[in-house]
């Protein structure tokens, strides 16, 4: 059976030099690749990707490298995306700001693709799932505090579900036609949704309340009043329940304003009819009080300049490659 669902496809050739080029351009559109010591591409190093609309998927068979996604990448592509990597073979150490951790087999990874990330990695093999935050539906506020989290799908059933269709749904890809993508996107995104609480937070109690909460923030991003007395009054908390939850975050108000840094980075990038906006309007709609602790703010976290990201963004990143099919698709999703 011949499938029509888009695939774009990493293939070595027989020069190692020119295949790790190759490598690191198709792998640019998330992560920046570096070598390490037993780096080698060779014919085992593959990957496929499948474009299912609003959800990509695929498998990797990476070589041993170094990865990073530094602030100042996330500032200018303005993603607001996670992708989830179920390990099948080999291992990577996971550094991000508020840990390190190791991934193995049968373990899945988070990454948060609005944070950055370092990662040193054996050759792996894997099964990936990359989407918009916003198919996560209310459970999307816990993707922050799992960047770089690391759960086995043997201590979880509901990850171990989600693993196995994840893996069946790459397997399949080739055979599906393009009328069955839509349905098995959004099964894929409800299975990982359903999955992400379960690792997130112990407790049935605790955990709808952290998820009312992350939602509740979410949506009011723009009131300036935003803050834990403002949350503690609307559902009944303790100052101390509410820490707790956000323990991982480095506290309510940390997670906050990586939300709403978050929220301005997407309307300074995303496009825009009437020009780029202005700097003080994305403040003001993120929550900031000013447009100059904004502006401290939001180079703390990316980096570089609101004006800077915005002006960058509408110039147009630089391509590495004429074909760049994998970053035109991960832009595109969610649009």
């Amino acid at each position: 059976m011949t499938s029509d669902i888009p695939v774009d496809r990493f293939v070595s050739n027989d020069d190692p030099a020119e295949s790790w080029k190759s490598w690191k351009e198709h792998i640019d559109p998330v992560f920046e690749v570096g070598s390490l010591p037993d780096t080698h591409v060779g014919p085992s190093v593959t990957m496929q990707s499948y474009n299912l609309g609003t959800v990509l998927v695929g498998e990797i068979s990476a070589p041993a490298q170094t990865l990073e996604r530094t602030s100042r990448k996330a500032a200018v592509q303005g993603l607001d995306h996670v992708l989830i990597q179920f390990y099948e073979n080999g291992s990577s150490l996971i550094r991000t700001d508020r840990s390190e951790v190791t991934v193995r087999p049968s373990d899945f990874v988070v990454y948060d693709l609005s944070q950055s990330v370092m990662v040193s990695s054996s050759a792996v093999t894997a099964t990936n799932i990359l989407l918009p935050r916003a198919l996560l539906g209310n459970r999307s506020g816990l993707v922050s505090a799992l960047h770089g989290s690391v759960f086995n799908t043997t201590q979880d059933k509901g990850a171990e579900l989600f693993a196995f269709y994840l893996r069946r749904l790459v397997a399949s890809c080739d055979g599906l036609n393009a009328h069955q993508a839509p349905n098995l996107a959004e099964a894929a995104a409800s299975l990982c949704a359903t999955a992400l609480p379960s690792w997130a937070v112990d407790g049935v109690a605790e955990r709808r309340v952290s998820l009312k909460v992350r939602a509740f923030i979410q949506d009011n991003l723009g009131v300036p009043e935003l803050g834990p007395e403002m949350i503690c009054a609307r559902f009944g908390l303790s100052r101390a329940t509410l820490y707790r939850q956000f323990a991982a975050d480095d506290g309510v108000q940390n997670y906050i304003r990586n939300r709403r840094l978050s929220q301005a980075m997407r309307l300074l990038t995303e496009p825009a009819e009437d020009g780029r906006p202005r700097i003080s309007s994305v403040a003001y709609a993120a929550g900031f009080s000013d447009e100059r602790s904004f502006s401290r703010a939001f180079k703390r976290r990316f980096g570089c300049l609101p004006r800077d990201a915005a002006a960058e963004r509408a110039a147009g990143s630089p391509r590495v490659q004429p074909d760049d099919t994998l970053g035109d698709w991960i832009q595109q999703l969610g649009l």
